[in-house]
């Protein structure tokens, strides 16, 4: 089978108006398809199809400016999370590092973090390993590099080793770890291991979303978040696959009070901006999320 053919600006606007969507004002809409492609934006009507596999709308209900909101909302909300995520990845990567050095690399030559034998997922920690020395390969010519390549015989102490690491390979690292370091870890945070090794992974994907501008509006999300029985049975309607039990994730995950509590009203003010053009549904929150949120941000 073929692949679609490619059009011009003005035959993408023709096809959004072809299949049904109201209200294009045309030059509007070619000034937006010239810096926002077609295929992105039109993944904010999809709500609006007949059916999931028809490419048609459904008649007289997707508005052009009603799905331009949409992506307005989308945009600014994935601009307030990555601050956030930023805050809680620092934090992370810091206490990674430290509680497992303080563990393992106390004794010399303060190296025992390159040693698979430490490890208990020891596919994880290789793949880790190989990241990294890609990683490495990309900053050869940074100081640090040089500096540990000369100094160190190319080996790098674990707090370095975590900046230089993607947070999915930190999160990664931590799964791949012995149960008594990631007990220990989880603990100085306030969790338990099971639950950092998916709140972690979780954080990784929604990281990566925002980093890389993908919509976070009506997607599924994979892992599902690993929710308490106590509170899947007081907050049953909430849906561990969506963005709401993603941003609850972020939300317990901050280290500071103050933060979670800034996050909470500033996502609230931005839905209250837009709430007659979003479904709340498609994004997983609930009537009571404010209440949620506020509950559970330990």
């Amino acid at each position: 089978m073929e692949l679609k053919e490619p059009l011009q600006i003005s035959e993408q606007v023709d096809r959004l108006a072809g299949h049904g969507m109201t209200g294009v004002d045309r030059e509007a809409a070619e000034n937006l398809l010239s810096v926002v492609s077609y295929y992105r934006f039109s993944g904010y009507a999809l709500q609006f199809r007949k059916a999931p596999n028809d490419s048609d709308f459904i008649k007289d209900v997707c508005n052009y400016g009603k799905v331009c909101r949409i992506y307005m909302f989308d945009t600014k909300l994935r601009n307030l999370l990555r601050e956030f995520i930023e805050t809680t990845e620092i934090y992370y990567r810091t206490q990674i590092s430290y509680h497992f050095s303080m563990a393992r690399c106390k004794m010399p030559p303060h190296d025992q973090h390159y040693n698979r034998n430490n490890y208990y997922r020891k596919e994880f920690f290789d793949q880790v390993m190989e990241n990294f020395r890609k990683q490495k390969d990309y900053y050869k010519d940074s100081l640090v590099t040089k500096h540990h390549h000369i100094k160190y015989r190319d080996k790098y102490p674990l707090w370095v080793m975590t900046e230089m690491l993607s947070f999915s390979n930190v999160s990664k690292l931590y799964s791949s770890m012995c149960d008594s370091d990631k007990e220990r870890i989880a603990s100085a945070v306030g969790t338990g291991k099971e639950t950092l090794v998916n709140h972690l992974h979780c954080l990784s994907v929604l990281r990566n979303k925002c980093a890389h501008a993908a919509r976070l509006y009506n997607t599924v999300y994979n892992p599902p978040v690993k929710l308490s029985t106590s509170f899947l049975k007081k907050n049953s309607q909430v849906n561990n696959s969506s963005l709401f039990a993603y941003i609850l994730v972020l939300v317990k995950r901050l280290p500071e009070e103050a933060e979670k509590i800034d996050l909470i009203n500033r996502v609230d003010e931005l839905i209250q901006g837009y709430k007659d053009d979003i479904n709340m549904q498609i994004i997983g929150f609930p009537d009571n999320y404010i209440d949620i949120l506020i509950d559970n941000r330990r």
